[in-house]
């Protein structure tokens, strides 16, 4: 299963209009027109909101706050929670420090 946000090197094109990914040392194949190609990866935060069945029961804990959004470290790929509108965040797995991509929501 593909993560929203998350980078996947190409490593096929198709004539059909597929892709290639590797997805955990295994090649994926997806339609060209559902993943965005980008040359390089990010060097930015990705902000995801949670859709579907990713998100959060509502209606949860007294007291609990509901999170409907995470950030993708560009370094590492670690999925992470955050509060208000950061400009930058440093990541808790891999320890390096970046910018917050606000301009493109996945």
């Amino acid at each position: 299963m593909l993560r929203r946000g998350a980078w996947y090197p190409i490593v096929d094109e198709t004539d059909d209009g597929k892709v290639v990914i590797e997805v955990r040392k295994k090649p994926v194949r997806v339609s060209r027109i559902d993943v965005a190609v980008r040359e390089s990866p990010p060097d930015r935060w990705s902000i995801v909101i949670r859709t579907g069945l990713l998100r959060p029961t509502l209606g949860g804990r007294e007291g609990e706050e509901v999170t409907t959004t995470y950030a993708v470290c560009p370094q590492c790929q670690e999925r992470q929670d955050f509060s208000g509108k950061p400009d930058a965040l440093k990541c808790l797995r891999c320890k390096t420090e970046s910018k917050v991509d606000w301009s493109e929501i996945c």
